[in-house]
C-alpha cells in the first residue's frame, strides 16, 4: 500500500475531489453523500475526511459524527470511487477513524448498511440488530479497545446484552417490526442476505433480550 494520508475537505473541496470521478455509481453515491450532509449537518463544523495517497490521489471518502457527550461515534457514509476499491482503502480510512474515536474515549459506534456492501463489512466482523425503517441494516456496538480490528473479537467474547449495553432502547426504535414492513419482493431479498449473514444478523437475540427485560 503506498504511503498514505488523510484530509479534510469542506463542500466546496469535496465537489471538487468528487468531480473527478468517472464511474456513474459512485458518481451518484457522492452526490447523495453530499445532499444528506447537507440537510442534517454543517460543513463548518465538520465536512468529508479523506484518504489520500503520496500524490494526493482522492482515494476513498468517509462522513462521520463524534457526538458533543463523547457517546457515540456515527459513520454515515463511507465509499471508494470504482478505480481504487478492491485495494483496502476504505478499510484503512476506516481503521484511522476508529482510532481517533478510541483516543477521544467514545463508548459506541453505530453504522448502517446497503444490502449491496454486506460483504465488506461482515468482513470487518460487524453484525446487526436488525434493519432500520428504509432496509439498511443496522449496527451499533461498543467501540472495541483495539479499534477497528478488536471488533470480530469482541463480538465473539461479548453476550448479547454486553453488546447491547446501555443502549437497548436506541437500537430497538430504529429497528423493531421493520421486518414486517418488507413487500413480498423486498423480503426475498431480505431472506437472502440473512442466510449470507448467519449469526451476524441478530434481530432475534435482541428480541430475546427484550423478553428477558420484560420490555
Amino acid at each position: 500500500m503506498p504511503t498514505l494520508h488523510t484530509e479534510h475537505l469542506d463542500r466546496e473541496a469535496y465537489s471538487r475531489s468528487t468531480a473527478n470521478i468517472d464511474d456513474t455509481k459512485s458518481v451518484g453515491f457522492a452526490r447523495q453523500a453530499r445532499e444528506w450532509w447537507d440537510r442534517h449537518f454543517s460543513w463548518k463544523a465538520q465536512g468529508c475526511i479523506v484518504l489520500a495517497d503520496e500524490t494526493d490521489r482522492h482515494l476513498s471518502y468517509i462522513f462521520y459524527k463524534i457526538d458533543r457527550y463523547g457517546d457515540y461515534i456515527t459513520v454515515h457514509n463511507l465509499f471508494t470511487p470504482c478505480r481504487y476499491r478492491r485495494s483496502g482503502y476504505a478499510r484503512e480510512l476506516l481503521r484511522r477513524v476508529f482510532e481517533e474515536a478510541s483516543e477521544a474515549h467514545v463508548r459506541r459506534f453505530r453504522m448502517t448498511s446497503v444490502p449491496q456492501s454486506l460483504a465488506f463489512y461482515q468482513s470487518l466482523g460487524m453484525v446487526y440488530w436488525g434493519i432500520n425503517g428504509v432496509g439498511d441494516y443496522y449496527c451499533d456496538l461498543p467501540l472495541p479497545e483495539g479499534g477497528l480490528s478488536g471488533v470480530p473479537a469482541m463480538v465473539r467474547k461479548m453476550t448479547v446484552s454486553e453488546l447491547v449495553g446501555k443502549s437497548f432502547d436506541t437500537i430497538y426504535t430504529k429497528v423493531g417490526g421493520n421486518e414486517a414492513l418488507l413487500s413480498p419482493e423486498q423480503h426475498l431479498a431480505f431472506e437472502s442476505d440473512c442466510l449470507k449473514l448467519a449469526e451476524g444478523y441478530m434481530y432475534d437475540a435482541l428480541m430475546d433480550l427484550k423478553a428477558s427485560r420484560g420490555k
